[in-house]
């Protein structure tokens, strides 16, 4: 496919992906220029660490885990990327090897999108600059508030903030949500830092106090201002 047709081609992809959303047209088509769609099946590996990067790497399907594995081969689930995230901007800016594991959980759609039209496009167009700078403060932010979960909070502080984090309201009911797990319990325990046992125990205890219905990977939450006073009653300020 030659570039020009890759422009046509993956411009709505690139505009299923929220981030993105704000670029023009003509900064879009040329990024997607340089684009690969890939359609990876379960267990495949986009990426490990120390390989080169050669991208971003847009999820439009599927579930994509980031985990860190040590030499002995036990892992830390990082971050589990659902559609519309993106993942190796970091990587891609500085030029750096991929700094972890990315591995698909489920079959999938991905968007890659090449590094080379990605700083072209920097260089070009302040509004892709600042677009990228966006995505970098977020991974930033998000990065010290995983830290603070992992050094200061509780196993139950982290597992309600996560729910308060992700959950989705409900239509017509402002004080409720409804959370989908991204993956298995084990690797949602993993990416929070906690062991599958931990993360159950917490999980069924905040469901024996009413604040959470457990149907399978499926999570009721009935108020999230109950849920909300948890942290309030573990000494921990909600904003």
């Amino acid at each position: 496919m030659h570039d020009f047709d890759r422009s046509n081609a993956y411009l709505p992809l690139i505009r299923e992906i929220p981030v993105l959303g704000d670029l023009s047209d003509e900064q879009a088509r040329f990024i997607a220029g340089g684009g690969q769609l890939r359609n990876p099946s379960r267990g495949q590996v986009l990426c490990e660490k120390g390989t080169p990067n050669t991208g971003l790497f847009c999820v439009l399907g599927g579930r994509v885990k980031l985990s860190a594995v040590s030499e002995d081969g036990a892992e830390r689930v990082l971050e589990l990327m659902v559609p519309g995230r993106v993942f190796g901007q970091a990587a891609a800016v500085l030029d750096q090897p991929f700094p972890c594991l990315a591995q698909v959980l489920t079959e999938s759609r991905v968007l890659h999108l090449g590094r080379e039209r990605l700083r072209e496009a920097i260089s070009r167009w302040p509004a892709v600059a600042q677009m990228m700078l966006r995505l970098l403060a977020r991974d930033c932010f998000r990065l010290m508030s995983d830290l603070e979960a992992c050094c200061l909070m509780s196993a139950t502080e982290r597992l309600v903030s996560f729910l308060l984090r992700d959950a989705e309201d409900l239509p017509g009911r402002p004080d409720a949500a409804t959370l989908n797990l991204p993956a298995a319990k084990a690797l949602v325990a993993s990416s929070l830092n906690l062991t599958p046992e931990t993360f159950s125990r917490e999980l069924h205890e905040l469901a024996r106090r009413g604040l959470v219905e457990v149907q399978r990977r499926t999570l009721q939450i009935p108020s999230l201002d109950a849920l909300r006073g948890r942290l309030e009653a573990k000494g921990r300020k909600v904003a």
